[in-house]
């Protein structure tokens, strides 16, 4: 089967190219927010079918991601965008997690100057031996740098801490204002913020609700926990 790729494909590709693999919600809000969910799926299965797109869902219950196909591949190529056939990760959860993560900055309306997820930072020469979830830049009209932290609730608080506490030290390259944690449950954040006041690590950090942070991206307040102050992302 044939498809007709358009200037909206194209940038389908290139952003599965980027981001591995991504849901049919995130491609709906950065490529149809005004169009119906069938008429989202009905376009994704056309470039799946015609080998531009590769599909896969964990069950029946799960929404479909998506990464390039061998069709899909070439085209990206041309564009020279690197991409290699992904496979089904198997923190698949936690990759899609970041994404929206990425997703929800990109349609946010805030001045995003950058967003590297942790599997493009060898590529932007990061060197420093702890890796982030992602790092991103917002300019207002100075930029503010963040390296962000998704917990899913999995990992033990110990090694948050940890992870902040390195990032207290200097990364070559990159200036952070402050640790961003984006969480899955708040029942953690209590906890987490005493283990922080303990360890008396001075770089900020910043947590809030993935769900509140992804409905309301630009009024969400985060919590500072070595206070328990609240404030918004950017001041």
């Amino acid at each position: 089967m044939n498809a007709k790729l358009t200037r909206r494909d194209h940038g389908i590709l290139a952003k599965c190219a980027i981001c591995r693999w991504l849901t049919t919600t995130q491609l709906r809000r950065l490529y149809f927010p005004k169009a119906s969910l069938n008429a989202v799926q009905k376009r994704l299965r056309k470039l799946t079918d015609a080998g531009y797109l590769r599909s896969h869902r964990e069950n029946q219950m799960a929404e479909a991601v998506y990464a390039v196909g061998a069709k899909g591949k070439q085209v990206v190529e041309e564009r020279g965008l690197e991409t290699a056939t992904p496979e089904v990760s198997k923190q698949l959860e936690h990759l899609t997690g970041i994404n929206s993560i990425r997703v929800t900055f990109e349609t946010s309306g805030l001045p995003l100057a950058y967003f590297f997820a942790h599997w493009e930072l060898g590529t932007i020469g990061w060197t420093f031996p702890v890796i982030p979830d992602a790092v991103l830049a917002i300019g207002v009209p100075l930029q503010q740098h963040f390296l962000i932290e998704y917990d899913r609730g999995t990992e033990p608080l110990k090694t948050i801490v940890e992870k902040v506490r390195a990032y207290n030290q200097s990364i070559a390259g990159f200036a952070a204002d402050a640790v961003l944690l984006i969480i899955e449950e708040n029942r953690r954040l209590d906890h987490l913020g005493r283990e922080l006041r303990r360890a008396g690590i001075p770089l900020p950090c910043l947590a809030a609700s993935r769900a509140e942070f992804e409905q309301a991206p630009t009024d969400a307040i985060f919590v500072e926990l070595a206070d328990g102050r609240r404030r918004p992302l950017v001041t």
